[in-house]
This record gives C-alpha cells, structure tokens and sequence, in this order.
C-alpha cells in the first residue's frame, strides 16, 4: 500500500505536492525533497564550499518549505523560482554570518567556488558542477557590468549598499544593473527548464 501510496506522490505535480505540503503531508514534502534537494545542496555547496554547512541549509529550505508551504501562490512566480529563492537566501545568510564570524573574505570568486573537498560524494560534486556550468554560461553572456553585480551579490554575498561602496556606482545604477541582470537570467533559466521538462 505505502509503494502505491508514493507512486502516486511521484505523479504529483509540484503545486499539488505544495498543497499537500500546506496540510502537513510528510510524503509530499519527501517527494519533493527527493526532486529538488540535490539542486538545493548543489547551489548552497557552491557558494558555502563546504558539503556540512549546505547539507544543514539544505535542510533549513525544505523546512522552510514546510512552513510556508501554505503562503506560495503562483503570484509569486514558478514553484521551482520561490523554492531556489528560499535556498538562495538562506545560503546568502549563512554565508553572510561566516563573514562575520570570521572576517573572511574571497578575493575570487573560482577559488571560493571550488569542489574539491574529500567530503563531498561523486554524485553531488557532479550535480553542483552541472548547476554551475548553466548559471556560469548564462552569467557568461551578459554585459560585464550585470556580470559583476549578480557575481559581488550571489556569490560574494555582498548588500547592493556593499556593491556601490565596493564598486564607486551610485546605489540606483547598481539597483537597475542587478534587475536587468536578474530579469535575464530568469528568463534563460525559465526557458532551459521548460525545454527539460
């Protein structure tokens, strides 16, 4: 009965899983975990370089899945879009808090980006290094400017206030470089996903 019971799950579309989520259905927040956690790990891996810490904010999304899996609405875009923002954030903070707490800072953003941790299995060093080569071609293809507001944002968690300071613009050109370049991304990742599915 449980084996039909999770075939059926599987069969489930992302938003009809988020409902059953909203009515605090364990097997739908498995399935879904087991549909999106790996790209999950594989973003916050990539920006933290540590298998540990991303396992834990990996953890962290899903959990935050299950409590607000009741307020989503398609308003605010694609599942799979508020799902990565969520992951996105989280890792962003984690990060944030390990500069704080250590000052550190990462002067290149391959070096920070780096894989090569004995504590990372095969199959999930596979899986970030595919997410990353996509984000990295599509960044790859904007304009320079763009290219480096989302790289000092996303991936060196820097504050736009930050970005401005660090890069001598006015906040508002660093506000409408990082929307232009946000706006782009989202529809090239929109559009590779929609082909894959």
């Amino acid at each position: 009965m449980d084996e039909v019971n999770r075939l059926n799950y599987q069969e489930l579309s992302d938003l009809e899983l988020l409902e059953h989520v909203g009515d605090k259905d364990r097997d739908a927040l498995a399935t879904l975990y087991d549909r999106y956690g790996r790209r999950v790990f594989a973003l916050a891996v990539r920006i933290l370089s540590d298998a540990v810490s991303a396992e834990e904010v990996t953890q962290d999304v899903f959990l935050s899945v299950w409590r607000r899996g009741a307020t989503y609405t398609s308003k605010k875009g694609k599942f799979t879009t508020w799902l990565f923002s969520i992951a996105h954030n989280r890792t962003i903070d984690e990060l944030r808090k390990r500069r704080r707490d250590r000052s550190r800072s990462n002067d290149d953003i391959d070096d920070h980006l780096n894989l090569e941790s004995g504590d990372i299995s095969p199959a999930d060093a596979t899986v970030a290094q595919s997410e990353y080569a996509r984000i990295r071609t599509i960044l790859e293809a904007l304009p320079e400017e763009q290219k480096n507001v989302v790289e000092l944002s996303y991936f060196k968690g820097l504050t736009q206030t930050e970005i401005a300071e660090k890069t001598g613009q006015p906040l508002g050109t660093v506000k409408t470089k990082m929307r232009l370049a946000l706006k782009k991304l989202r529809t090239e990742l929109s559009a590779e996903m929609g082909a894959q599915e």
